[in-house]
Formats: C-alpha cells, structure tokens, sequence
C-alpha cells in the first residue's frame, strides 16, 4: 500500500499551531528551520516530570516503502512539546527543501518543498535536545526511513571508533558516496548518510545503496557536542580505503575508524651499538628540539643489549642522539680522559642524521646509532 499523509492543512484557516515558512536553504545544506515562539505548558502539580520525551510514530511509517512524492512528514510525541525551534533539530539524508513547518493535532508536520524525489530512500533524522513542555531533554537522537521506491535501500557500513584507543560516544561518522574524480572537503560536503556512535563506540551506516557505490568514510570526535564537525578542534579520521558495497555483498562490517589525538604523546625506540671501549659507563639517548642542542627534551639509557624507548614525547621533530656518559652527568659533553689535559676529550658520542619526526600516539621506530671509538688524544 503506497502511504501518504492524511488530513492536509488549510493555510487560510490561520491556526495558531502552525505558520508558513518558505525555505531558502540550498539542498546541499542541513535542514534548519526557526517557527515562532510558542509558550510551552507549566507543570499542573503532582510529581515532577524527570521523563525525557520520545517518538511514539511517524508518517511515513519506519521502513515503509512506496511513499507518495507528495507526502508530508509528521512525526508524534509521547507528551506535550515544547514547540519553539525544534525545527532546527530536524535533517534528512538525503535534505529535503522545507516549503513550510507547522504543528497539528500535536505532530511537527514537515511539507518539502516540490515534493519528494522518486525511487529515493530518505532517512530522517531529529537530532536529541528536543524538549517536552516541562523543559525535560530527550537526550538521544530518533531517526527512520522511508522510500519512495518499491523498496528500501538496505546495505550498511559497520564498525566501532576509538580515540585515545578507547572506543569513543561521542563520535560521529560520515559516509560520502564518490564516483571518478571526487573531491571530499569533510568541513563543507554534504555527506550521504550520518550516524553517531553509541555507548560502546560502534555505529551503523544503514540504508545505503547496493548497487556497486564506493564511499569514503569519515570519522571526527565531537568535542564540544554541536553535531558539526569543526576542523580546528575535532580529532578526524578518514578510512585508508574507499568501501564498495554490492548486490553480492551489501554490508561492510568491522570498518574501524582510530581516531588520533593531536596532542597524545608518542615515541621513539631503537638501540644503540657501543664500539668505544668504554664500557664502564652507561648509554644514554636523547632526544633535542630544534634550537637545544644542550639539554635533552628527554632523555633514556640503554639496557645491557644497547635498547632504549623513550616515551610519553611531545609530536614535533627532533635530533636524536646517543652518547657513552663518562663523566656521569646525563648531558653529553667532555669528560677528563687521559693525557687530555684541562680541556678533556668529548664523551663519545652518535647523531642522527636525519630529523626525528613524532607524531601523534605514534612510536619511531629509529634506525641503530653506532658509537665508534675515538681516536687518542
């Protein structure tokens, strides 16, 4: 049965529960309607209201298919809402231009401009922070589809996000379809589909099409919670390769997204060969930013086998060097061998010749420093 929307609203009946509003968003852009004020109800006494409001039924329904183009969407409450602005929760994937918003019989009644697309699967999305009429938050999203097809789209992308190594809730991913010669800037591209992240950090990319499209997936931490992805402030991850789904196989399932820190320290290991001939004195190495080349930003010894790891380093670029402590100081200078006189002979000693470069939540792997003999004084 193809569903429409049933009791079709009079505009020249100027109810007070509704008003037009001509939308001048372009379709690349999230839906983000304001509605005049309306005054929300006060508490009539009895026990205070604690219960965050939800999403008792829609229209189209859940996973209904064969939709009229010209439907309206409406979407029901459990309890009297508060109705101001909570069209700017509202968003569609793919958007949906709003010919106007209104309220009635107590459903948030959505009418798109020049109707729907044909033989389009739409996911419809109220983002959490919708408020009943005693202020109380709904604290989690209510999304459902519908297609104006014969059936939904079906295929998905799976996984979980980490940040810090830790599966994140507070993530959200993004999957743009691409063909030959996309660019993906993620700050301003539309994507096709959006989801968050759960409790456990895994998310679900539904209702995709299986007919051999490739999508680049995305993932960012939302640090501030505003549901945007702020290039300055939110740690981003892009998946390495693009994800193909098909008829033969329509679901993509543990594509995983780690999430890096910018800020998380990494580190740098290797091992150091002594050849001086002095082996009563211990190794060190150490690492020194550009500009220092005195003291150490950090600083390990070797073990008996030549093997250092120094950890917890800030991500930049560094020189790395390794040296035979003689003087038993922990910076690498002179040290009174024999027959050197006042000036004594520099502690052997082995650089680097290439910069270090650490970066985020990263260990180096640096390559075997070498300390060779020194020639006599």
């Amino acid at each position: 049965m193809r569903e429409g929307v049933a009791g079709v609203m009079n505009a020249s009946h100027g109810s007070a529960n509704r008003r037009r509003l001509r939308s001048r968003a372009p379709a690349a852009v999230s839906v983000a309607l304001a509605l005049a004020c309306a005054v929300s109800e006060p508490p009539s006494g009895g026990p205070e209201d604690k219960t965050p409001p939800g999403v008792t039924s829609t229209i189209p329904r859940a996973d209904s298919a064969g939709v009229e183009v010209n439907s309206r969407i409406r979407i029901a409450f459990s309890e009297p809402m508060t109705r101001a602005r909570i069209e700017r929760l509202f968003e569609s994937y793919p958007p949906i231009r709003i010919g106007w918003a209104g309220w009635e019989g107590g459903m948030l009644t959505i009418q798109p401009e020049g109707g729907l697309a044909r033989d389009t699967t739409y996911v419809v999305r109220l983002k959490a922070g919708f408020r009943d009429a005693h202020g109380v938050e709904a604290t989690a999203a209510h999304e459902f589809a519908f297609a104006t097809g014969a059936a939904l789209d079906s295929a998905r992308i799976e996984g979980t996000v980490r940040f810090r190594r830790e599966p994140s809730a507070k993530a959200i991913v993004r999957a743009f379809r691409v063909t030959e010669g996309d660019t993906i800037a993620p700050e301003v591209t539309r994507p096709h589909r959006e989801t968050a992240t759960g409790r456990d950090g895994r998310y679900a990319l539904r209702y995709l099409p299986s007919g051999g499209g490739r999508f680049v997936v995305m993932g960012f931490v939302d640090q501030n919670g505003n549901g945007r992805f702020d290039r300055d402030g939110d740690p981003v991850a892009i998946v390495a390769d693009t994800v193909t789904l098909t008829a033969a196989l329509p679901i993509a399932s543990d594509v995983d997204i780690a999430v890096i820190d910018p800020r998380e320290p990494g580190g740098v290991k290797g091992v150091v060969i002594n050849e001086s001939g002095i082996d009563s004195a211990r190794v060190l190495v150490g690492l020194y930013a550009a500009g220092d080349s005195v003291r150490a930003a950090y600083l390990a010894a070797c073990d008996s086998t030549g093997a250092y790891e120094l950890r917890t380093v800030k991500p930049g670029e560094y020189t790395l060097l390794g040296f035979v402590d003689a003087r038993a100081d922990s910076a690498a200078g002179t040290w009174p061998c024999p027959g050197s006189g006042a000036t004594g002979c520099p502690e052997p000693r082995a650089r680097l010749a290439a910069a270090v470069v650490v970066k985020p939540a990263a260990t180096v792997e640096a390559p075997a420093l070498y300390i060779r003999r020194p020639e006599d004084p």
